[in-house]
């Protein structure tokens, strides 16, 4: 059990189902070889198999504000936290304009919680899971997507403006702003909004500056294949000639 500090990390290696199984089909093959025929079965069990994971377990208080991450260069990750009652009380994928994933969350009550790492579709690889105490930028970004996901846009994009104040090297901010300002104007125009060209410039110009914003620093964290997609996005806001790429 890991009790929450400033910084706690754990690395890891998730292997493939395939992988796993292939492990295991060798592993019956070395020991089997040779047995008599008829040898005596001492276990034989049927099941399902889930797509590989692995846990970890902290004791938290309440209260306390924890940030999660789950990083992987290999595979598209998924994390959960799970309570001591076995429930389910926070999930993530994708994060950020990223394939990591990420949890902000208030403990409830006081006991041991278990963080789950896996891959999205089983596929294994390399990963590093940390439990850590929330920053203020984490605290102010988890309250700016919680009015977003409220239909709050407008103290959204006061939260997402004040959380890249903060730290303005996080590309989740400026795509949460982007998405807030978006959403503010559909809330506003509705039905009116038919393509970019409906989108007034000054608004326009704000979209398209978070989003060059997010995509330069998805590229310097390495992950060019996202960071293509959203000036896919960006060019077609600008130019709204042809849809954007998928």
């Amino acid at each position: 059990m890991v009790r929450i500090e400033p910084f706690q990390i754990k690395s890891g290696r998730i292997r493939s189902g395939f992988t796993a199984a292939l492990m295991a089909v060798g592993m019956g093959i070395g020991s089997a070889a040779g047995l008599p025929a008829q040898a005596e079965t001492f276990l034989e069990e049927s099941g399902t198999i889930v797509p590989a994971e692995h846990s970890y377990t902290f004791e938290g208080t309440a209260g306390q504000a924890i940030t999660i991450t789950l990083e992987s260069e290999e595979f598209d990750s998924v994390v959960s936290l799970i309570d001591a009652a076995g429930e389910e009380i926070a999930f993530n994928d994708d994060f950020g304009g990223t394939l990591n994933s990420a949890l902000f969350v208030t403990l409830p009550e006081d006991g041991v919680y278990t963080v789950t790492a896996r891959s999205f579709s089983g596929e294994g690889g390399d990963y590093q899971l940390v439990v850590r105490l929330s920053s203020p930028f984490d605290i102010t970004y988890n309250e700016a997507q919680e009015l977003n996901q409220q239909g709050n846009f407008e103290d959204a994009i006061a939260r997402f403006t004040d959380a890249i104040a903060l730290d303005d090297s996080q590309a989740s901010a400026y795509l949460g702003r982007a998405e807030a300002t978006l959403g503010r104007l559909y809330t506003e125009q509705g039905d009116s909004i038919a393509g970019p060209e409906d989108i007034p410039a000054d608004i326009r110009e704000v979209i398209i500056s978070d989003f060059e914003r997010a995509a330069d620093l998805i590229a310097a964290s390495g992950n060019e294949e996202r960071a293509n997609y959203l000036r896919e996005q960006t060019d077609y806001l600008r130019n709204g000639s042809s849809e954007p790429g998928m």
